[in-house]
């Protein structure tokens, strides 16, 4: 999606550096979902196809742009210059457009995986996902109506047609991002927020050492602030007619599929929470019903039986033993079984066996 303007050479080398990093973590992220075990079944292949379907997405957008750019170069290397940089002006018709289609589908794709994830860490619960599903519905709606105008401006041989088509272009497009803009900033920041939230729940039940994220990687990463940080930059510098929004759309396009496949990557290595970890009340729950039952414990195994008259002396020492090494199990210089705590607690028990005679 772009208007006619000179495309800057280097946002083609821009897209193609994250892409080089895209297939990396594409590759790392195949692997570690067919090898962890944290997938299992159909899981595994659903999750395999999605990640291999947003890398081609992307890659065919980067490859589009790479045709593009050789392809101008190739065909005018020869002159002085001057009519590469013409070539450089405008995108081919059919370029652009097969390039808009698969840009919108990596970017819905993305908006599903992002309000799945944020349904996930909010247990489940629609109720917070349900303006995310509707713009991102509405928005898939729009892009197929942006990419069937823009086909019939490229078509039309009339020009007031085409400048028709070009305002409808716009106004569409302007809708569309707007859409998509408020899917990713509120999916991101609801998943932000139950970050947020979980993290203070576990380091106030005492458990937050028991964690193995770094809460700003987990906030990042599962979030999603890359791939809104992207699109609001790509947005506002296409608003302003900017001619650096090129960069800003080429980046995007590949941090589209980037940023999902993290997540999945995450949740693939058993970096991410299990579902039942993103309670905030499970959590305290938890750890009052083990503080309950370490007391307990602890209580059983401090409790005196009461000493029967046939069990003598024999049974009285090792009931004071018993005694002694609950109340210091780990003291290794202790003396429990010297002779004169054994005297010491026979005339106890002594007195108590009295007493209860």
């Amino acid at each position: 999606m772009s208007n006619n303007a000179k495309v800057p050479i280097s946002s083609f080398i821009a897209e193609d550096w994250f892409n080089g990093l895209y297939t990396a973590t594409m590759l790392g992220t195949l692997w570690v979902i067919a090898y962890s075990g944290h997938f299992e079944g159909r899981r595994k292949y659903y999750h395999a196809a999605l990640v291999a379907l947003m890398y081609i997405c992307s890659t065919i957008h980067a490859s589009l742009q790479w045709f593009f750019y050789s392809g101008a170069i190739d065909a005018n290397e020869g002159t002085d210059g001057t009519q590469l940089v013409q070539a450089l002006d405008h995108l081919s018709p059919w370029l652009e457009i097969t390039g808009s289609i698969f840009f919108c589908l990596n970017i819905f794709i993305a908006d599903c995986l992002f309000i799945w994830r944020c349904w996930v860490v909010w247990q489940r619960r629609w109720v917070v996902v349900v303006l995310p599903i509707c713009a991102n519905i509405t928005g898939a709606v729009l892009a197929g109506l942006i990419i069937k105008v823009q086909a019939d401006a490229v078509e039309s041989n009339i020009t007031y047609v085409a400048v028709q088509k070009a305002r409808e272009f716009t106004t569409l497009s302007t809708v569309y991002f707007a859409l998509s803009i408020s899917t990713s900033l509120t999916t991101t920041l609801l998943i932000a927020l139950r970050v947020l939230l979980v993290q203070h729940a576990a380091r106030k039940a005492g458990m937050g050492r028991y964690s193995p994220y770094n809460s700003v990687i987990e906030i990042l990463v599962e979030s999603a602030v890359l791939y809104s940080a992207t699109l609001l930059t790509f947005v506002a510098l296409n608003t302003r007619k900017d001619i650096n929004f090129y960069y800003a759309q080429n980046i995007h396009a590949q941090v589209a599929g980037l940023t999902p496949t993290l997540i999945i990557l995450r949740v693939a290595a058993g970096k991410s929470r299990r579902d039942e970890e993103w309670s905030t009340s499970a959590r305290v729950d938890s750890v009052r019903f083990a503080a309950r039952s370490a007391l307990s414990r602890t209580s059983k195994s401090l409790h005196v039986p009461p000493l029967d008259a046939e069990m003598g002396f024999k049974a009285a020492d090792a009931t004071v033993i018993h005694l002694a090494s609950a109340i210091q199990p780990d003291s290794s210089s202790s003396d429990i079984g010297s002779e004169s705590d054994l005297q010491r607690g026979r005339g106890m028990s002594t007195v108590e066996f009295a007493e209860d005679k």
